[in-house]
């Protein structure tokens, strides 16, 4: 089973949009949403295991030309 994550980002300046469409491009990110409030973008991400997921987000997504920082949410099951 698949681990469901929601990443939120903060960009700098201008470049709120081209991380989005790099963002858009990344294997196991399955959604991306421009959003008000105190960051800029959210992603839906997915990966197999907790050090697939933890490449993905601080390796992969940090690594995007202008994302200042992200916060995690791991999706839990009831």
């Amino acid at each position: 089973m698949a681990i469901s994550a929601f990443v939120l980002i903060d960009t700098t300046g201008t470049h709120t949009k081209s991380a989005y469409k790099t963002l858009t491009r990344i294997q196991g990110v399955k959604s991306v949403y421009p959003v008000t409030g105190p960051f800029d973008l959210i992603a839906h991400v997915e990966a197999e295991t907790l050090e697939e997921l933890n490449d993905l987000i601080m390796v992969r997504l940090r690594s995007i030309d202008g994302v200042m920082k992200t916060n995690t949410a791991i999706v839990l099951d009831f």
